[in-house]
Parts: structure tokens; C-alpha cells; sequence
């Protein structure tokens, strides 16, 4: 009885040792896993478009950013407390630098989407050809956008070098006919987008276009390295290219990017050719 009341004994004194225990190992994961999340958000290299656009524009103005001001003026930065913006402002640094110092203007392009109101124009018995126009919202007279990207205080603005061009383009009877299966409307206009890559290759850093005490506002130029406008289906929602251009130069890289992915690489039986 007495071996039996001392076996109790121990193993209920060893059951509390390893609650203790587990309790301790659960307390540790707890502190690990915040480090952990830490550690790997220490490490994010993630860049967004907007942040490529303004990389793309001290490239071409060959000035490097000034990261810490454009880090300290964004929301996420302004909501830590005192203890937390250092090491925030450290990791974006070095997430902004990485991404700043793999940045090649020769290769990388800005990819925009716009919103256009486009029309079908039929062609006329007196041989005048169809053709489809297209504007930007809010832009009737000079039909030229801007696409504006902010970066702590200040905003660059870009132009899209000829895409006027596009705007109004007359159509041979084969694409008229195209054409015709593919719009909603031949009487109205209807809404579509374009889908533009552009190549960056003019900014100006010395001689802001606006600026106040606390703002600058610069300009860059960029040329079409390819265009499409697409429309939605009208009955099955449905995305339908209307008519794109492909920039000779830009040929080849865009092949590349758009060919499918087992095509890029070869294929085990023609190393046996």
C-alpha cells in the first residue's frame, strides 16, 4: 500500500513537471513565431508597379532616391510608435534599395491600364472607311494623359510618347469586319481599356514642373513599347482585343514574355537530334 500511495506520488509529480515543461515550450513558440514573421518580413523584396514607376524615373534621371524621405512620409511608416520606425525604416530601405539596384531600364517596362470611351465610325458610301476612335475621360480637347505615381510627398507624372496616335484608326474591310463581332455598340460609344507598356527613357529631376515648400511634381517620358485596347463581351463578360501594336524594338522581348511556359524551355528529345 505504502509502494503503491509512493508510485502515486511520483507520477503525479511528474505529470506537473511536464505541464510546467509544456507550458514553457508553448511560451517559447509564442516568442518564436513573432520573431519568425519578423524575420521573413525583414526580408520581403516584393516591389509594386507604382514603386518600379519611380524607379524607373531616377533611373532615367540617373539620380539615386532619396529613401528615408520617401519612406517616412507614408501612412504605414506615420502610425508606428517611436520604438518600431527605425527597424520599418531600415527594412524599407533595403527592400527599396534591392529592388532600385535590379531595376534595367534597357529590359523593364511600366505596364498601365487605362480606362477609354471608344466608337465604332462606319464606312460611308461616299468611300470614306470605318474607323474606331477612342478618348480618355475628361480629356476632350488634347486627348494626351497623364499617369501620376506618388512617393511620399511628391508625384511623378508621365506622358505616353504618340499614344494619340492611336486614337483614330481606319480599318480595311477584313478588320472592319472583325471589328463588328467584337463591340457592343455600332451606334454609341462604349467603355474598353487600353493596356499600355511603355519604355522610360527622359526624366528631369533639376527642374520640377510644379512644386511648393513641402512638394516637388516632376515629369518623365516614356516611349510605346506595346498597346492593345480590349472590350468587354457584352454578353459573356468576356475580354476581346480590338485592334494592338507591338513596337518593332520590342518584338522579340515581348515573344519572349508571351510565349507559353513549355515552350521556353528544351525539351529532352532534341538533344538527340
Amino acid at each position: 500500500m505504502f509502494s503503491d500511495l509512493q508510485d502515486r506520488k511520483i507520477h503525479h509529480r511528474n505529470f506537473i513537471v511536464f505541464q510546467v515543461l509544456a507550458l514553457c515550450l508553448a511560451f517559447v513558440c509564442i516568442c518564436i513565431m513573432p520573431a519568425k514573421a519578423q524575420h521573413q518580413e525583414y526580408f520581403n523584396t516584393k516591389i509594386t508597379p507604382k514603386e518600379q514607376a519611380i524607379f524607373a524615373f531616377f533611373r532615367a534621371a540617373n539620380v539615386a532616391p532619396e529613401y528615408e524621405k520617401w519612406i517616412s512620409a507614408t501612412a504605414k511608416y506615420k502610425v508606428l510608435d517611436d520604438t518600431r520606425k527605425e527597424d520599418y525604416l531600415i527594412k524599407e530601405m533595403l527592400r527599396l534599395g534591392r529592388g532600385y539596384g535590379l531595376y534595367d531600364m534597357n529590359t523593364h517596362v511600366l505596364e498601365l491600364k487605362a480606362p477609354v470611351v471608344v466608337r465604332y465610325h462606319p464606312a460611308k458610301s461616299d468611300g470614306e472607311q470605318s474607323h474606331l476612335k477612342f478618348r480618355f475621360y475628361n480629356l476632350e480637347k488634347t486627348n494626351i494623359p497623364t499617369f501620376d505615381f506618388h512617393f511620399g510627398y511628391n508625384t511623378v507624372s508621365l506622358i505616353v510618347e504618340n499614344l494619340n496616335a492611336f486614337s483614330n484608326l481606319v480599318l480595311s474591310p477584313e478588320q472592319d469586319q472583325a471589328i463588328r463581332t467584337k463591340i457592343p455598340y455600332e451606334t454609341d460609344e462604349f467603355d474598353a481599356s487600353l493596356i499600355i507598356h511603355t519604355k522610360i527613357y527622359n526624366a528631369d529631376y533639376e527642374n520640377p514642373i510644379d512644386e511648393s515648400r513641402k512638394w516637388k511634381k516632376w515629369l518623365m517620358v516614356g516611349k510605346i513599347a506595346y498597346v492593345k485596347c480590349e472590350v468587354n463581351s457584352f454578353y459573356t463578360q468576356q475580354k476581346h482585343t480590338l485592334w494592338d501594336y507591338v513596337a518593332p524594338w520590342y518584338e522579340e522581348q515581348f515573344r519572349v514574355e508571351n510565349m507559353p511556359e513549355e515552350e521556353k524551355y528544351p525539351h529532352p528529345y532534341e538533344l538527340f537530334k
